[in-house]
């Protein structure tokens, strides 16, 4: 994907256009040097496909100020160029506010995915990352430094699953920015994609270690530059498929954070990622998809959305069980082990009784096969499990079953570095209260508030 040239609208047809507001003209010329889809554009700027492809037939117009200087801002036109006085259009993000409360953090997001050139700002945030920077004195980097940083990477994505990302956050972080330190140093050009490949799943094991820890703010900065990392190594065949799994990431995030507006709208942008771009999303990937799609539909309620979604999931994971994996995929089945795609399905189930609560049963049996499937090396998968079921099995009204599971979410997470369990662990107390009056549960109220304090 190109970018825009540094003075893009200043050509006198460009020029021309923006005096008259002919944004139809603006809207081709950007698409056609940038390379997006009618689709893509709109989604950088909150628009639909049918409105961006009327104002570019002439059909339709653009005139309302607000909406003007939303599309200056999100493709970086001159204020001038439209009529304002420089930098009255202003910036969506002139104040350095908190990367969780962004209300433009879907734009930026967008323009991660698409090409950073398209949003004025994201450059300069997408490279600052959390905590502090470090020098190096090295001048060049070979195929083994890129072996050293994916093997870091996976031990720490093994130590996350097992124990959870507490006592290796700081280091992988600390990793990132010894690797970041050495993107300036000369490299082969044909390792280069893979250097930025490499790079992108450091920080994205980083961003997702922050998540683990409720560090929400670093985990979005650390995604954010995974994406861009992404992105710049795009001639990569791993690019696309890191890219959706970082915005399943952090659609998985917002879910955690009760926006399940905000994670179907991320996670439909990884389903139109994995579609349109040079190399294809893994079979495995695309199932996510559908499961974090699920995920979505299930928390707002909507029943047969869900289902669509849970069911093309468990197709494209059969799929990928018979089709050979990519030689530049990890070994997925690694991960994302039959009890992993169990619990996704039973997790869309659970999500669904809150609202549902019919539905608990089913969430029971799933995840209570799924719970019963997990082998050691995935300890904080089958803990962060566990409260969930715990609360399906009190909402199906098997209370005794339901304490048991619980006494065994609070011994399971109290052995592990995972803050997120704790959240799982403080949802399942408040599953309780509708017990609270039996002596049993009660006493179970009170050790699950005893456990809360060891995160603080």
């Amino acid at each position: 994907m190109q970018r825009l040239p540094a003075r893009f609208y200043e050509s006198a047809a460009l020029r021309t256009a923006l005096g008259s507001y002919d944004f139809g003209a603006v809207f081709l010329a950007v698409r056609h040097q940038v390379g997006l889809s009618q689709t893509e554009l709109g989604e950088l700027l909150d628009m639909a496909q049918s409105r961006v492809s009327a104002v570019e037939r002439g059909e339709r117009g653009i005139g309302h100020v607000k909406l003007v200087a939303r599309i200056a801002t999100r493709l970086g036109i001159p204020a001038q160029l439209l009529g304002f006085a420089a930098g009255t259009t202003g910036s969506l993000a002139n104040k350095e506010v908190s990367w969780v409360d962004r209300r433009d953090f879907l734009v930026l997001l967008t323009a991660a995915t698409l090409g950073s050139n398209l949003h004025p700002e994201l450059a300069r945030l997408g490279n600052h990352l959390p905590g502090q920077a470090v020098s190096s004195t090295r001048t060049h980097i070979g195929a083994a430094d890129i072996d050293a940083i994916e093997a870091i990477t996976d031990g720490f994505r093994k130590w996350d699953l097992a124990h959870g990302g507490g006592l290796c956050r700081s280091a992988a972080l600390t990793q990132l920015h010894q690797v970041q330190a050495l993107q300036n140093a000369s490299c082969p050009e044909d390792l280069r994609p893979r250097l930025l490949i490499a790079t992108a799943e450091l920080a994205s094991m980083a961003g997702w270690l922050a998540y683990d820890v409720e560090d929400h703010n670093a985990a979005r900065k650390l995604w954010t530059y995974a994406l861009d990392s992404a992105r710049r190594g795009e001639d990569h065949p791993r690019s696309a498929d890191l890219t959706v799994s970082v915005l399943l990431d952090m659609a998985h995030q917002s879910l955690h954070l009760g926006r399940p507006d905000e994670a179907l709208k991320v996670a439909q942008l990884a389903q139109a990622t994995a579609g349109n771009r040079k190399h294809p999303a893994a079979m495995s990937t695309e199932a996510y998809i559908f499961a974090v799609l699920g995920w979505s539909r299930a928390t707002r309620g909507e029943i047969e959305p869900m289902r669509l979604a849970l069911g093309q999931s468990e197709e494209r994971y059969e799929e990928a069980n018979s089709a050979p994996v990519p030689s530049w995929a990890r070994c997925w089945r690694g991960v994302v082990t039959d009890a992993e795609i169990t619990a996704q399905q039973g997790y869309a189930m659970y999500l669904l009784s809150l609202t549902q609560p019919d539905y608990a049963p089913q969430a029971v049996t799933m995840l209570s096969q799924a719970v019963g499937s997990y082998h050691n090396a995935h300890a904080r998968s089958r803990a962060v499990n566990l409260p969930p079921l715990a609360a399906a099995q009190f909402r199906a009204g098997d209370v005794d079953n339901a304490i048991s599971t619980s006494y065994e979410a609070i011994s399971a997470i109290t052995s592990l570095s995972s803050t997120r369990c704790y959240a799982r662990l403080r949802d399942l107390g408040t599953a309780t209260a509708r017990f609270a009056r039996r002596s049993d549960v009660a006493d179970l109220r009170a050790d699950i508030h005893a456990a809360l304090p060891v995160v603080a």
